[in-house]
């Protein structure tokens, strides 16, 4: 057996202990950078990297290179190409190439009930004209614009997939904590794509019904969103991004943020597929509620009491995050290791614990990469249980 053979045997072997709730031989390391920060390290033009998907796969092997890691550990969640076809108001293309997501209101106050009897109707008959000036049109030159779009990005689609594939088989990877589709908390989409986040906190004390409403209603279609269409398969993770809880008052979380998101996870169990969660910003004051979900739902925290994860959702959960690699440009290699050991001295008690960043690396010039290199490996050499 070959050696990149024997790394995926090992790998494969630490993923499989950890999401089935034993512990593995020793803490997985699945490092995080975007298509940004490896157009950086690659010396590549992002703008063109969007266009050009050789130079895309010349940038995530460059980051490959560079650092270690059991799973692929650069990606893209974005599309350019599919925005500007449809010329699409709530994701913009900066002139550095960055993917921009401004704060937009596509459902005013009084779509609310429109929205709540006919969710998809809505969406498309009335919403997606207003954020998508190219969907703005008759019906047919607009479904002529659909049609290009979405052929446009199942090609982006595939081809950022088999990028995927190419560089995994070359270097021996696994899948990571996100293995599947991704979806939204019915209550995010609601603000993130809806509302807006600011519209949304008023309507929460000026109609919390009709929010509560809102939520549920697209609820089974956020469902659909994270169960693969061939089905569940061994090891799917499908990703949700929890955005707006942290900024709520503890009895709007309660009664209108958690509901339908509990449910969406339990829905998603039932199918068949795992949950991982990115728990942006501090989720420690509801660290009791992410303890109810089902053991299929992975934690990836942003933030928050290390011990109190472990010895809360650590106890059925695998959990991970909290490292910021930004520090390695303000502390020495020595310094930036101890914060790694911490870290592990903390977590690896409860057995479930894998490392990651507290959040994916946007930008090349935000690292240092001798130094996260040396906490890297320092990981994959001294982690063990």
């Amino acid at each position: 057996m070959g050696k990149i053979a024997e790394l995926y045997e090992e790998r494969s072997a630490i993923r499989s202990d950890l999401f089935a709730g034993r512990r593995p031989r020793r803490v997985p390391v699945y490092a995080s950078f975007s298509l940004e920060a490896a157009c950086g390290f690659a010396g590549i033009s992002l703008m063109e990297a969007h266009y050009d998907l050789g130079l895309a796969e010349k940038a995530h092997e460059r980051v490959c290179e560079l650092f270690y890691s059991d799973s692929f550990p650069s990606g893209n969640l974005r599309y350019p190409p599919v925005y500007q076809l449809l010329g699409a108001k709530n994701w913009i293309l900066a002139s550095n190439g960055a993917v921009q997501h401004p704060e937009i209101e596509t459902m005013l106050v009084e779509d609310y009930d429109e929205f709540i009897a006919r969710p998809y109707d809505t969406i498309v008959e009335k919403f997606l004209p207003r954020v998508c000036t190219a969907l703005d049109t008759d019906p047919i030159s607009r479904g002529i614009a659909f049609a290009k779009a979405f052929q446009t990005y199942c090609e982006q689609k595939a081809a950022h997939f088999g990028i995927i594939g190419r560089l995994s088989k070359k270097y021996g990877y696994t899948p990571g904590i996100i293995a599947g589709p991704q979806t939204e908390a019915p209550f995010d989409f609601v603000a993130d794509q809806l509302r807006g986040f600011k519209a949304v906190l008023m309507d929460c004390r000026r109609m919390p019904e009709k929010v509560d409403a809102a939520a549920r209603a697209i609820l089974p279609f956020m469902i659909k969103l994270a169960v693969p269409e061939d089905g569940p398969g061994a090891g799917i993770q499908a990703f949700i991004p929890l955005h707006l809880a942290p900024y709520m008052r503890q009895k709007q979380f309660e009664e209108l943020w958690w509901p339908s998101f509990e449910e969406l996870v339990a829905e998603i169990d039932r199918s068949g597929v795992g949950t991982t969660i990115f728990a942006e910003n501090d989720w420690t004051r509801f660290l009791p509620y992410l303890e109810r979900l089902p053991r299929s739902v992975v934690v990836w925290a942003e933030d928050g009491d290390q011990e109190r994860y472990a010895a809360t959702v650590g106890r059925e959960h695998a959990f991970g995050g909290f490292f910021d690699p930004t520090i390695t440009l303000a502390r020495s290699k020595e310094e930036c290791i101890d914060a790694a050991k911490r870290m592990c001295d903390a977590c690896m008690g409860s057995g479930h614990f894998y490392f990651t960043f507290n959040r994916g690396v946007m930008d090349a010039a935000s690292v240092d990469i001798g130094k996260l290199q040396a906490v890297l490996e320092w990981l994959r050499d001294n982690a063990v249980y």
